[in-house]
């Protein structure tokens, strides 16, 4: 098993993230086994955190959709505050959490430099651990679930916006449900349902890193120790 074997990650993009994470279905959960790297001898590592979740079909979806918001929309993302402002320490980072019809990945990805890479995984782990142990509070869910409404509208613009959605969604055997409804759903969602996702989904993540090989092998050490 090879997350990251015979990839060369020069940027982060849809088939790219594909080939990386299209193993971990029904993988050995062993902490040995859920983490990879590939070394590469560029002046940065990348690091990928993350599992399988549910279908576009899956009641769980807009959740996790909420959770990819709070996590990654805008500058008030909470990876954008902690790596960026906080720390300045990232070239590019975010979620991945595409629309499946099947189990889609749902994963932290980042980019740093060497220098800065086992310090940007502590970061990492601490963030993990906390969306394991902690509900979101009333402010930050509410923040959350306002920018998703939002994103939600602005791929809605045009014709050909609306069509596309709608023809994914029937191809995926979902009945298109207004935006009154969309929203509905989308206010239903609570702390406490995100938080029982995170811990359903996310308590065993895999890890996929590429980077030099000494930097690799010790962040390998720390994973081991703490997940």
């Amino acid at each position: 098993m090879s997350f990251i074997s015979q990839v060369e990650i020069i940027s982060f993009n849809d088939s790219l993230i594909n080939k990386i994470w299209k193993e971990v279905l029904n993988f050995n959960l062993n902490n040995t086994y859920r983490f990879d790297y590939i070394n590469n001898d560029s002046n940065q590592t990348i690091i990928m955190l993350g599992d399988q979740t549910c279908s576009r079909r899956s009641s769980e979806y807009f959740p996790l959709k909420v959770l990819e918001s709070y996590l990654s929309y805008g500058m008030s993302a909470a990876l954008f505050k902690l790596f960026r402002e906080k720390h300045g320490i990232t070239y590019d980072l975010g979620v991945y959490y595409p629309i499946r019809s099947g189990n889609a990945p749902f994963l932290i990805y980042l980019a740093v430099s060497n220098d800065q890479a086992l310090f940007a995984f502590e970061l990492l782990s601490t963030l993990w651990k906390n969306l394991l142990l902690n509900p979101l509070t009333d402010a930050e869910i509410f923040l959350a679930k306002e920018k998703l409404k939002g994103s939600f509208l602005l791929g809605n613009q045009s014709l050909d916006e609306i069509l596309q959605r709608k023809i994914q969604l029937v191809s995926y055997g979902i009945s298109p449900i207004s935006e009154n409804d969309l929203n509905s759903k989308i206010e239903e969602i609570s702390s406490l349902d995100i938080l029982k996702l995170t811990n359903k989904y996310f308590s065993k993540p895999f890890l996929s890193i590429a980077g030099n090989k000494s930097i690799c092998l010790e962040i390998s050490n720390r994973w081991k120790k703490n997940f």
